[in-house]
C-alpha cells in the first residue's frame, strides 16, 4: 500500500517518540491501527458493492439479450405457423 523503508519508518518511529512521548505512543499507534483498519474494512466494502453492482449489470444484459432471443425465437414459430 505505502512505499516506505526501514529508514522513513524508523525516522517516524523516532519523531512520534519525540512528540507524543514512551507513555502515549502505544496509545496512539494502538488507536491509529483501529482507524486504519476501519478505512481497509470501508474500502473491501465499496469494492465488493461495485463488483456486485457490475455482476448484476452483466446478468440483466443477459437476460435482455436471453428475452430478445425468445422473441425472436416466437416470431418464428407465429409465421410457420401461418
Amino acid at each position: 500500500m505505502f512505499d516506505f523503508g526501514f529508514w522513513e519508518l524508523a525516522l517516524v518511529l523516532v519523531i512520534s517518540l519525540i512528540i507524543l512521548g514512551p507513555e502515549r505512543l502505544p496509545v496512539f499507534a494502538s488507536q491509529l491501527g483501529s482507524i486504519i483498519k476501519k478505512i481497509k474494512d470501508f474500502a473491501n466494502n465499496i469494492k465488493t458493492s461495485i463488483e456486485n453492482e457490475s455482476r448484476m449489470n452483466d446478468l440483466k444484459n443477459i437476460i435482455e439479450k436471453q428475452k430478445e432471443e425468445l422473441s425472436e425465437f416466437e416470431k418464428t414459430i407465429d409465421s410457420d405457423e401461418k
